[in-house]
């Protein structure tokens, strides 16, 4: 009887609490990282708060789960539920993605900022032909300037340069600037720069501040060659069964995710850096424009040959990327680095 009244009496099953739908979501930078990791967790955080317990975001950094180039294909799969990365090292995958680092694409950060909001509908698109995934936010995460150890003014100092490299797009800008690439993997670079393997790494500022290369470069030039256009990404299979308050939800907090990263790639960082720079005696070149612009046209056949390639894509591309640098021209300043 006793049995019989406590089950009567008792939560249903239909009564109970759901269980949340749990989002995996992953990103390269390792546990503790600023600004990177620290946005991810934040952003996990407001969903969830925000969610109420019908989905949580658990977020996984530095190669937990899935390994940097398997993001995509764990995505696709469901191996993980949701990611962030350089869409840009995908060209593998899909050489539409490439175009995210056409070199001297954008001007600087603000101009690169502001092209991925108008760039992502194009590449939601691909992600969910492609991919099985839904693009959900994108943002800019830098550009890539050069760390060397001697004075890299003009186009001349070039010549010779031993460089470097960790894709295909930064070889051809090294080697249509008189460089010579050098293609390791990029957390061997530190090793290679120290026993002076090569004479520079094309890298951005705040990357070359995480892999210590003040330690052993003395010299950074900045110019916003390639940019780094990186985005969030869910599956298409979890996104198509959330709730439209929940879909909602996520976008306006990788929007919001975004927006900050934005504001700290040209406020907070570079400061940060310059601090590093300073500490380690690091000499900091802005490269004016005259000279950016003799080094961007080394790179106009290049740049033409991939933006004529892809056929309407690269000409919406290259149509989002002068809208925004006519807004944004390029200034010696912080937000190239």
């Amino acid at each position: 009887m006793a049995f019989f009244l406590i089950n009567a009496i008792g939560p249903s099953p239909t009564m109970a609490q759901k269980k949340p739908v749990i989002i995996r979501h992953v990103l390269p930078t390792p546990e503790g990282d600023y600004p990177q990791t620290f946005r991810d967790k934040e952003m996990a955080k407001r969903f969830n708060e925000r969610a109420k317990g019908e989905y949580v975001i658990e977020v996984y950094a530095g190669g937990a789960l899935a390994k940097l180039p398997e993001y995509f294909d764990a995505v696709r799969i469901g191996a993980v539920e949701m990611e962030f990365s350089n869409w840009g090292m995908f060209s593998f995958l899909d050489p539409r993605m490439g175009l995210l680092e056409t070199p001297f694409l954008f001007n600087n950060n603000y101009a690169t900022s502001a092209g991925n909001k108008l760039m992502l509908p194009l590449y939601d698109q691909i992600l969910q032909e492609k991919f099985n995934a839904k693009g959900v936010g994108m943002m800019s995460t830098g550009g890539l300037g050069l760390w060397s150890q001697k004075p890299v003014k003009t186009l001349e100092d070039w010549k010779g340069l031993l460089v470097a490299s960790v894709s295909p797009v930064t070889s051809t800008l090294i080697k249509d600037l008189g460089g010579a690439p050098v293609t390791i993997v990029f957390f061997e670079t530190f090793e290679a720069l120290a026993k002076k393997t090569v004479d520079a790494a094309a890298q951005s500022a705040h990357g070359g501040v995480v892999f210590s290369f003040p330690d052993v470069c003395k010299y950074f030039t900045a110019f916003f060659s390639v940019p780094a256009s990186a985005g969030y990404s869910i599956n298409l299979d979890v996104w198509k069964k959330m709730p439209p308050h929940i879909q909602k939800i996520l976008q306006e907090e990788t929007a919001r995710a975004g927006d900050w990263m934005d504001n700290v790639m040209v406020t907070g960082l570079p400061d940060s850096d310059l601090k590093v720079f300073k500490e380690k005696g690091v000499t900091v070149h802005y490269l004016p424009k005259a000279e950016r612009d003799r080094w961007a046209k080394q790179l106009d056949p290049y740049v033409e040959k991939q933006l004529s390639s892809f056929g309407d894509l690269g000409q919406k591309v290259k149509k989002i990327a002068e809208e925004v640098n006519k807004k944004y021209p390029y200034v010696p300043d912080k937000g190239i680095m």
